[in-house]
């Protein structure tokens, strides 16, 4: 593994959870500035405590505020990282909700807000980041789908829904910003040991293992190489796809 190959390179993270956590470490221990933007200001925090726990210099981290339901919200945090930093050269969608439910119990709400953070959201910071990456003819972008997207099982329908459009938002916007040298890819995990998985009750963790053919549970470390690789030039060659993480789960 080239440990370097992140050096020099700006990202921004949307979203501070457990995945955009595990993946802005793995991206620092390769030499990137990451900038995590999140609506909880108690996320960015513990984001960047968990980062200088791993020993990471908080002067390579930088915590951003951020509603991904508005432009605007997306447009200053580029802004922002671009005032502090100068460019992104690569940005990870990890933003998202779940409000798991079928859909004689789904309201209206349910299916919105979902869909405002998971697909919206998304296209928001698509938007806010990629005229510079235009500007500069360079660019990563890696969103993260799911499993629920490309089997619509065990999920919500509005789960469902945003996450098969995130598929369908990597491919048109890898198509359309290929001449820019921006690359574009979707992540979509199967389950993995975050903090979901791990409040479940442990005979439900080990039937959820169980159907895996590789025998476990995705961790979140497996996410984070994966987002690593998509985001970095090793993958300047791909572009359009959606890279299925799943244990064998489902091809």
């Amino acid at each position: 593994m080239n440990m370097n190959r992140y050096e020099g390179k700006i990202v921004l993270i949307t979203g501070a959870g457990d995945m955009a956590m595990e993946a802005g470490k793995r991206l620092l221990a390769e030499g990137a500035k990451v900038a995590f933007a999140d609506f909880s200001s108690t996320a960015l925090l513990e984001a960047l405590s968990a980062a200088k726990e791993a020993g990471f210099s908080e002067e390579n981290i930088m915590l951003c505020q951020c509603d991904v339901t508005r432009q605007e919200s997306c447009d200053q945090v580029a802004a922002d990282v671009l005032s502090h930093w100068g460019k992104i050269d690569t940005m990870v969608a990890t933003a998202g909700i779940i409000r798991h439910k079928p859909i004689y119990e789904l309201t209206e709400d349910d299916w919105q807000r979902v869909i405002d953070v998971n697909l919206t959201g998304v296209f928001h910071a698509c938007k806010a980041v990629v005229p510079s990456m235009m500007e500069r003819k360079y660019g990563r972008i890696v969103l993260i789908s799911s499993i629920g997207g490309r089997t619509g099982r065990n999920v919500g329908v509005n789960y469902a829904a945003s996450k098969a459009g995130i598929n369908g938002m990597s491919m048109n916007l890898a198509y359309c910003l290929a001449p820019y040298n921006i690359t574009v890819n979707s992540l979509a995990p199967g389950p993995l040991k975050g903090r979901m998985f791990s409040s479940m009750p442990q005979a439900q963790q080990d039937q959820l293992a169980g159907g895996i053919p590789l025998g476990r549970v995705g961790e979140l470390t497996d996410a984070a190489a994966a987002i690593a690789y998509l985001g970095s030039d090793d993958a300047a060659w791909v572009t359009g796809e959606v890279l299925d993480m799943n244990g064998g789960l489902q091809y």
